[in-house]
């Protein structure tokens, strides 16, 4: 069950709170006022985080020539008046559409490797825990949003154009092994400087994933709500069935996480993960993940729900007093499979979408 604290708690959560009012309002002019108060938030606080934001117009001479010019720029709103226009705004009840909308958008958005998402510290901000409160409410009363987090009785694997169907997958013991001492390598090694790597928390390829698909017409959660989507636009999608008993470790709370690191730790804080992860969260001190190949002498299958990934990714969890976390990278609701064999493959099926953005529609089987 997701309930409105865990919708509060870290900022996916409170990404999906928005963006869900978004998918839900149409226009009108309180939707508007608070469209361009959020607009010119994030201009300023990107700002303020030492990113530069270029805002261009066209203008229109008398000899018809359009040319760009630097536009205006509005002062930072009142925090306040922002707390007062979220409440202003009245959402329809969601509906599927509006979910699957909401929650691409809140994956989009997670962005481990570098500064700290503007909006999502506006949403962090004290002056609009009361109106993100009433709107989280709402939200964890639609059924709809319930539907993400019940239990999945299917699982589905996607694979997307992108991936290369020929190159021979390794043992997986082998290859988990040859993952953590590469990351350890990476550790001793060390970085001489501010730079950027791999910064997902994810278990290493070739570990099978699978998600559930809530809202059948959509597909699969693989499919739309990824983290770090790279616009793929083909995919095929397979139904997997577990196929024998699994030793599973569930992940639905920063606790859970925590307890896997400290587990089974491996230190990363030498790595770019320093670098990506102090970027996105504005934390300095030593890092630790999850060391998958020892995982799975005890674990079969992780899994992250969906509730669990609104309330961890992206949020510094805390594993011990000197080492912290990230769940970065992950698609909510996704399992991953440490040991052979993986799920079991049955009927599948080709998916498809015309831009970037938007529905995933079944083009045969």
């Amino acid at each position: 069950m997701i309930t409105a604290t865990d919708l509060l708690e870290g900022p996916r959560g409170r990404r999906f709170i928005l963006e869900l009012l978004r998918a839900g309002t149409g226009r009108s002019g309180a939707a508007d006022r608070l469209g361009s108060m959020l607009f010119w938030a994030d201009v300023h606080l990107t700002r303020t985080q030492g990113r530069d934001v270029g805002l261009w117009g066209l203008t229109l001479d008398d000899s018809g020539t359009v040319t760009t010019t630097a536009a205006d720029t509005e002062p930072m709103p009142d925090l306040t008046a922002v707390a007062t226009a979220l409440d202003a705004v009245e959402p329809e009840v969601p509906t599927p559409d509006h979910a699957v909308e909401a929650l691409e958008q809140t994956a989009d958005s997670s962005l481990w490797w570098q500064e700290r998402d503007a909006t999502d510290d506006l949403l962090a901000r004290p002056e609009l825990i009361a109106p993100l409160r009433r709107l989280a409410v709402r939200a964890a009363a639609s059924p709809v949003v319930q539907r993400l987090g019940e239990p999945a009785p299917a699982q589905w694997a996607v694979t997307f154009d992108r991936d290369d169907a020929g190159h021979p997958a390794p043992p997986m013991p082998e290859a988990l092994a040859e993952w953590a001492g590469r990351v350890r390598a990476d550790q001793v090694e060390g970085t001489d400087g501010p730079s950027s790597g791999e910064w997902w928390t994810t278990p290493p390829w070739p570990a099978p994933q699978t998600s559930p698909a809530p809202f059948a017409d959509h597909g699969p959660l693989a499919l739309w709500a990824v983290e770090d989507a790279f616009g793929w636009q083909r995919a095929e999608v397979t139904e997997a069935r577990a196929g024998r008993p699994t030793r599973a470790m569930v992940v639905d709370s920063p606790e859970d996480w925590a307890d896997l690191c400290r587990r089974f730790p491996l230190d990363v804080g030498s790595t770019t993960r320093r670098w990506d992860w102090g970027a996105a969260t504005g934390r300095e001190g030593a890092w630790v993940m999850p060391d998958w190949s020892r995982a799975a002498s005890e674990i079969d299958v992780v899994e992250l729900t969906v509730r669990g990934w609104f309330r961890c990714s992206g949020l510094v969890v805390p594993v011990d007093d000197d080492r912290a976390s990230v769940v970065a990278g992950w698609t909510p609701g996704s399992r991953y499979w440490l040991t052979e064999p993986g799920p079991a493959c049955d009927r599948s099926s080709s998916w498809s979408r015309d831009q970037n953005h938007g529905s995933w529609s079944r083009t045969t089987g």
